[in-house]
């Protein structure tokens, strides 16, 4: 990963590069979209707006020559990466002249909640909107000996009130996970241990703990979930984050070794979704209380904090 992220700051061609071709690339295997953006974003952190925006702006002209290429649709390719690389390198700018990660998470939950709203004034029937697209794909990807019609359709009908939540949710984890990414190459490149300190602290505004709640509450109120109840998974998605960095500061606080957090992961991944509520209910309940600040740290020179 290191040799990576030095191939990618050894220069603007590297870095644009090094952008495109991970885009290209997640058309094939969607999570390495992570890695492009990760690519914008460690540049503006590193080098500012400027020099982000620069190599935003010639990745798009790239994309754009190649979606010509290969696919015979310039424009398709190139939005795809205004749309993902900007708010990235956005969230990176501000993370570079605050130097605070919780800042930087926070303003993505807004980016998030924004995502929310604007399905609200654009879509006329969101939630029909998103039955008609996952009854399509549904019907695409299930197999009808398998999977009845009528199965698949109460599925469909299951999902969809939820998907303008969940559309957003996932984007804000994207986001920070891309962030994340960069801020990591930047820390491996030019101030090891850096990141992985600043995550194990992080603690989101109280403002967080108010809203998420309030907007559950209100949202269940009526007999769909609305507006405020998908503003609401934005914040439990902000306060799954909290919970995982409470967890790597609570092991690296009693010394447990890499062990501990393998299989906090293994049971994340196997116990989904369930394991994301708990999870977020775990960051919820660390904003609240600070676990960390309870947990007297172990080892040499624990007594001189």
């Amino acid at each position: 990963m290191k040799a990576l992220a030095a191939l990618i700051m050894k220069g603007r061609g590297q870095a644009v590069m090094a952008a495109t071709v991970f885009m290209i690339l997640a058309l094939i295997v969607t999570p390495l979209g992570l890695f492009s953006t990760a690519v914008v974003g460690v540049v503006t952190l590193r080098h500012g707006l400027r020099e982000g925006a620069l190599v935003a702006l010639l990745g798009v002209l790239a994309l754009g020559a190649l979606g010509a290429l290969l696919f015979g649709q310039p424009l398709a390719l190139a939005v795809t990466g205004l749309l993902a690389w900007l708010p990235l390198m956005v969230l990176a700018e501000v993370l570079r002249a605050s130097r605070s990660l919780r800042l930087a998470v926070e303003l993505a939950v807004v980016l998030g909640l924004l995502m929310v709203a604007t399905q609200y004034l654009v879509l006329e029937d969101v939630t029909g909107h998103w039955q008609a697209i996952l009854g399509e794909y549904a019907g695409q990807i299930l197999d009808p000996a398998v999977v009845s019609e009528a199965e698949r359709q109460a599925m469909v009908e299951q999902i969809a009130p939820w998907m303008a939540g969940g559309l957003a949710a996932a984007w804000f984890l994207q986001l920070v996970l891309s962030l994340f990414l960069a801020r990591g190459w930047q820390a491996l490149l030019y101030n090891p241990g850096g990141f992985a300190a600043e995550f194990r602290e992080l603690r989101l505004g109280r403002w967080l703990l108010v809203l998420t709640p309030l907007l559950l509450l209100a949202g269940m109120a009526g007999e769909k979930p609305g507006i405020l109840a998908q503003g609401a998974l934005v914040g439990m998605a902000a306060f799954f984050i909290q919970g995982v960095a409470a967890a790597h500061g609570l092991v690296a606080r009693l010394q447990g070794g890499s062990l501990w957090l393998i299989g906090f992961y293994f049971m994340l991944v196997i116990g989904m979704p369930a394991s994301f509520t708990l999870v977020s209910a775990f960051g919820f309940a660390d904003g609240l209380v600070n676990f960390r600040a309870r947990v007297r740290p172990r080892g040499p020179g624990a007594g001189d904090e």
